[in-house]
């Protein structure tokens, strides 16, 4: 190979990595941004359901008390942490009480986030209870 040909290899090497960040809708974030930015926006979209599944389409009084109050990824987006907590009302009822009664309908509830959510696979839930 040549010099002059070594060279316009370089350079367009060069010119394709300054470049790769840059399309013509914009420059590009990082991977792992975007990654990010799709986890937490399934986090809320799962949280939204729950709170509308638990509070309205639940028959079960004690489930129908809980408030969500976060979902995060735990570890990845296809396990999902489920924050719950008790709203104030006449009977508090126990933390193993709750969480039996949330793993009972943990699959209708699954099945209520997998028809929100457009998603190959439905995440897991796992719930806590404060």
């Amino acid at each position: 190979m040549t010099r002059n040909r070594q060279a316009r290899r370089e350079a367009v090497r060069l010119y394709k990595l300054r470049n790769a960040s840059q399309s013509r809708h914009g420059p590009t974030r990082p991977r792992s941004a975007l990654a990010l930015r799709k986890t937490m926006q399934l986090c809320r979209q799962v949280e939204q359901t729950l709170s509308l599944v638990l509070s309205g389409e639940c028959k079960d009084e004690v489930l129908q008390s809980l408030l969500v109050e976060s979902v995060r990824p735990a570890p990845n987006a296809s396990q999902l942490l489920v924050t719950v907590r008790q709203t104030a009302s006449d009977a508090p009822v126990s933390t193993l009480e709750i969480l039996t009664r949330l793993t009972e309908v943990a699959g209708q509830l699954r099945f209520e986030v997998a028809s929100a959510i457009t998603r190959k696979r439905a995440p897991k839930l796992v719930f806590e209870v404060l």
